[in-house]
């Protein structure tokens, strides 16, 4: 399922606030704008199908998925062929003119007042006006509470200004957001006149860097400087290296690098330090370490990254994270920090060699571990080559479907009743693209499972007849909310209102939406293929309005003029950002981790059936890099040491934002719904996600116990669920009679 969402801002939202959506208090102090819009709840979810089978895997290819020269082999047609174009109603930030990303990192320095914080990780920052302040946050001063005895919440307060990046000359600063890319952006303070700061933001950096042009290096702080000392070190490229001791006893390194020979930085007073002369330019780094390991990255810094990915068997891949450097340091590289799903894959011999020994914590995402290089190479991450359209699970020894020819009957009748009582067509008329992109891959599975697992040549037909004809309703944009193209941002929205839809209009929930449809447009294919020896005419007819919804979310060309590069998946992260053009004090989010990997799984099948194999590849990468960090920061094995262990019991995370985790959901604290969230849909890539071993364990500490006070839709999601670690139980359930579910 979707997002709700509007704006997060803590505890004092104000009359916005959701009413399901009360908790947790984040930072009290906070001054964030609060412009959520109204967001409407939504009902129980439809009890997803349950069949499907096989087809021969696809050979893959290497794929770079930043240089212009590595693409998914997707046409860069012009999208109002099909959609209306139409400015958005938030404007661009100015001097902003290229797709814009909606859903990343940066997002909250492009909107509203830009003055909420963005996450690079293991560093805060944000715009205060004379400056830009950033800070790191310490295990000891999160906060993990609730009114149960396990925490509903874990997060890491904000606005604690450790430091500001300032300039002499102004107390003033304007703040211009440029060179925007889906992994990096470049921030410039400047007052009107030649002196201007660059501070490049790149995910997982190690410094906070500020390159100063004809302006005096001014540090302050909110905290306090209680001891400031030049640190005597002999180096070849005039570094000065000094370190700050913060009221608040936590030691903090800086690192300065001029032409100018003679500019030194002097303590002024218990909250500013500054430079003795203005020099034409100068490098002044901070990072949260005094290991003398970083003296050897001091002078270079990241300014971008390319992300490349290579397939090296059919079940084997690897993907890395270049880092783009600018300035000079001994080592020639600079400091990075890896998240804990990097270092799952980090060959043992870089660890050994190149980290500095001085970890860091993300904001809820457990231990980074800080390196000298820049270069993170992710080795042999499991590609599962029998993923596809076909029944899958990673339950050992149930490696292939087997029906007896009682079951097939059964599942017949089922098939037989359901379709005859079927509107395709009528139920997928709906005025959302979320909820009727549901049902369309609803019947979609169906047919799947009565064309390749039944063989029923009469409900397939009808089935296939009835979902195109359901389908032509979009492809024709004749549906209760035409989708438009947004000339602004560039991008597929909704013509409903920043309410309606979940927020579509505001790119919320995108790659939740859309995967659906393409999911559905996939399967119409495969069938038509099978029954058209190799033939689709559905496929010559629509593959482009398909292909505009999958450039739309996962766009892989950097040079595509009508779409941003993959506006939902983040590669630093290991995982989507739901949230769109909307403030918030805590960050992007997001609350459906299943439904992230039904947006990957997608990507693969439509890559199968167009014979596209960069495009398939892409899914399959994702996927498994998903299976990595949603088991890390989203799904809660009983031995996952990422997350506090007293979080653990929670067995999914909820919510997770950039800066918190909440165990709860945008549409209600039933736990049904927050343990589910992280389920549905249910398909073939859901084994691979959540193992059977995590999915016994939630059933036995969290499903099980509230089973018998489930009665809606719901019920029929969990029991689905169980078929990850228990099909025949699953089976039993859905056998009876007199099985009846509301919703």
């Amino acid at each position: 399922m979707g997002e709700r969402r509007g704006q997060d801002n803590g505890p004092t939202q104000g009359d916005l606030t959701m009413e399901v959506y009360d908790r947790p208090p984040p930072y009290s102090a906070t001054d964030f704008e609060k412009n959520s819009p109204p967001v409407p709840p939504r009902g129980a979810p439809e009890v997803p199908p349950r069949t499907h089978e096989t087809s021969p895997p696809v050979p893959h290819r290497n794929y770079n998925v930043e240089s212009s020269s590595g693409k998914t082999s997707l046409p860069t047609a012009d999208p109002t062929m099909f959609f209306t174009g139409r400015s958005h109603l938030v404007p661009l930030p100015a001097n902003v003119s290229r797709p814009t990303q909606t859903n990343k990192f940066y997002g909250n320095m492009l909107l509203g007042t830009q003055r909420q914080p963005v996450w690079t990780h293991p560093y805060s920052l944000w715009y205060t006006g004379d400056g830009l302040a950033f800070t790191h946050i310490r295990e000891e001063q999160k906060v993990l509470g609730g009114p149960d005895v396990i925490p509903q919440y874990y997060f890491s307060p904000v606005g604690i200004r450790s430091f500001i990046l300032g300039a002499m000359e102004s107390s003033e600063l304007n703040l211009q957001v440029g060179k925007t890319t889906h992994m990096s952006c470049e921030v410039t303070l400047s007052n009107g006149g030649p002196g201007y700061i660059r501070v490049p933001l790149v995910q997982g950096s190690g410094f906070i860097t500020g390159i100063y042009n004809n302006f005096t290096p001014k540090l302050s702080t909110a905290v306090g400087f209680r001891q400031f000392n030049a640190v005597n070190w002999t180096n070849d490229l005039g570094i000065k290296k000094y370190q700050v001791i913060l009221e608040d006893a936590v030691t903090w390194t800086i690192y300065l690098q001029s032409t100018e020979p003679t500019v030194d930085l002097i303590f002024s007073d218990a909250n500013t330090i500054v430079a003795n002369q203005a020099p034409a330019n100068c490098t002044l780094q901070v990072v949260a370490s005094t290991s003398g390991n970083i003296d050897q990255a001091a002078g270079c810094y990241p300014v971008g990254c390319n992300v490349t990915t290579n397939a090296v068997s059919s079940d084997s891949a690897s993907y890395s994270l270049s880092y783009t450097t600018e300035g000079h340091s001994q080592s020639g590289k600079t400091l990075m920090y890896a998240m804990p799903h990097h270092l799952d894959y980090l060959d043992s011999t870089f660890v050994d060699s190149f980290s500095v020994n001085f970890p860091l914590v993300s904001t809820v995402c457990g231990t980074m571990e800080g390196f000298i290089t820049n270069e993170f190479s992710m080795q042999q991450l499991p590609l599962v080559s029998k993923l596809s359209f076909e029944p899958f699970t990673t339950i050992p020894g149930l490696d292939q479907p087997n029906y007896k020819p009682d079951v097939l009957a059964k599942i017949l009748a089922a098939a037989r009743s359901e379709i005859a009582s079927a509107n395709v067509p009528e139920e997928s008329n709906l005025d959302s693209m979320y909820f009727s992109g549901k049902a369309l891959a609803k019947y979609a599975w169906m047919l799947y499972c009565c064309h390749f697992i039944l063989g029923d040549e009469s409900l397939t037909q009808q089935l296939l007849n009835s979902l195109k004809e359901a389908m032509n309703r979009f492809v024709t944009n004749q549906q209760k909310l035409p989708l438009i193209y947004d000339t602004t941002w560039k991008g597929i929205i909704s013509s409903g209102d920043s309410s309606q839809d979940f927020g579509n209009s505001y790119y919320n929930d995108h790659h939740f939406h859309y995967s659906y449809h393409v999911i559905a447009a996939a399967i119409i294919v495969k069938v038509e293929l099978s029954l058209n020896n190799n033939d689709s005419p559905w496929l010559a007819q629509n593959k482009d309005w398909v292909e505009f919804l999958i450039r739309d979310y996962a766009n892989a060309s950097a040079d595509d003029p009508f779409f941003p590069q993959f506006r939902s998946f983040d590669w630093f992260n290991g995982h989507s950002w739901a949230k769109g053009l909307f403030e918030s004090g805590d960050g992007k989010d997001e609350e459906s981790s299943s439904e992230d990997v039904n947006a990957s799984y997608a990507l693969k099948l439509w890559g199968e059936v167009t014979k596209n194999s960069d495009l398939e590849f892409l899914g399959s990468i994702q996927l498994s890099i998903l299976a990595s960090s949603l088991n890390h920061y989203f799904l809660y094995s009983d031995g996952n040491t990422t997350l506090p262990k007293s979080f653990i019991p929670n067995k999914v995370s909820g919510i997770l934002f950039e800066n918190k985790i909440d165990h709860t959901t945008y549409f209600g604290n039933e736990l049904q719904y927050i343990q589910m969230i992280h389920a549905i849909p249910i398909t073939p890539a859901s084994s691979f996600i959540r193992t059977p071993k995590f999915v016994r364990e939630e059933w036995e500490e969290k499903l099980a116990p509230i089973l018998n006070n489930v009665n809606d839709g719901w019920k029929g999601v969990m029991m689905l669920n169980m078929a990850l670690f228990d099909p025949a139980g699953s089976y039993a359930f859905f056998l009876k009679r007199d099985l009846i579910l509301a919703g």
